[in-house]
C-alpha cells in the first residue's frame, strides 16, 4: 500500500512539472526570454499532450526559435504546428518566418489566405511590411490604411504607414498619421519624427523638417535615422 501511495504521488508531481513546463512555454512572451520559451518548450514537447497543446507548443517555439535567429528551426517547429492545429494565429506566425527567411511572396500569399478568413490588424500590418520589401508600395499603402482603422494608436502601424505613404509620394497624410502616431509615442519612437521629417520635405517645407530632425535628436541621440537625415539634409 505504501509503495503504492509513493508511485502514485510521484506520477503526479511529475505530471505537475509537465503542466508546469507547458504552461511556461505557452504562457511566457518569447520575445524578450526566448532561450527559457525554447527550455520549457522542449520539455514540454517530451511529455504525452493533446494535438492543440503540442500545437501551441511548437508555436511558441517556432516563434523563440526565430527571436534568435534560427529561421529554420523556426520553419520546422511552425510547419508542424500547422499541421497539428492551422490557426490562424500559427499561420500569421509561419507567415512571418517566411518572411524572415527572405521568402516574400509565399509569406504574401499566406497573409493573404488568413486574411480572407480573420481580418486582423497583425495581418494587415505584416502583410503591409512585406509588401513594402517586394516594392508593391500602393497595396502596402492599403493594407496598412486597414491596420490603421483596426488600431490608430499602435506605433508600428503608424510608422509602416507613414513610412508607405512618403514612398508612394503622399506627403500630406503621411504627416498626419505621423503625427497621429506621436500623440502617443513622441517619448519612444524616433522612426516616427523620421517620418514626420520626410514628409515635410515632400510638403517642400525643409526648414521645419530639420528642425523636427534637430529636436527629436535631443532626445534620441544615438539614433542612426535621425543623424542619416540630418546628414543629408546638408546637401540641400
Amino acid at each position: 500500500m505504501r509503495i503504492g501511495t509513493i508511485l502514485a504521488g510521484g506520477l503526479m508531481l511529475c505530471a505537475q512539472g509537465a503542466f508546469a513546463d507547458y504552461d511556461t512555454c505557452v504562457g511566457l512572451n518569447a520575445n524578450p526570454r526566448p532561450v527559457e520559451v525554447i527550455d520549457a518548450c522542449t520539455v514540454a514537447l517530451a511529455t504525452k499532450l493533446s494535438d492543440y497543446e503540442r500545437a501551441e507548443a511548437l508555436a511558441a517555439r517556432g516563434v523563440a526559435w526565430r527571436q534568435l535567429g534560427e529561421n529554420g528551426k523556426s520553419l520546422r517547429d511552425l510547419r508542424q504546428a500547422k499541421h497539428l492545429e492551422p490557426s490562424h494565429n500559427t499561420q500569421r506566425m509561419l507567415a512571418w518566418t517566411w518572411h524572415e527567411l527572405g521568402y516574400d511572396k509565399t509569406s504574401e500569399w499566406l497573409y493573404t489566405r488568413v486574411l480572407k478568413e480573420a481580418p486582423t490588424m497583425q495581418g494587415y500590418l505584416s502583410r503591409c511590411v512585406v509588401r513594402l520589401d517586394l516594392g508593391k508600395y500602393d497595396l502596402a499603402v492599403q493594407d496598412c490604411g486597414e491596420a490603421m482603422d483596426l488600431d490608430s494608436e499602435s506605433e508600428d502601424v503608424t510608422y509602416f504607414y507613414a513610412r508607405a505613404l512618403n514612398m508612394t509620394e503622399r506627403p500630406q497624410v503621411a504627416l498626419e498619421v505621423a503625427e497621429r502616431g506621436l500623440e502617443f509615442h513622441a517619448k519612444t519612437s524616433a522612426r516616427l519624427y523620421v517620418q514626420k521629417a520626410i514628409a515635410l520635405v515632400g510638403l517642400e517645407r525643409p526648414d521645419e523638417a530639420i528642425a523636427t530632425a534637430k529636436a527629436a535628436q535631443k532626445r534620441f541621440p544615438q539614433d542612426e535615422s535621425l543623424a542619416k537625415f540630418l546628414a543629408l539634409s546638408k546637401e540641400w
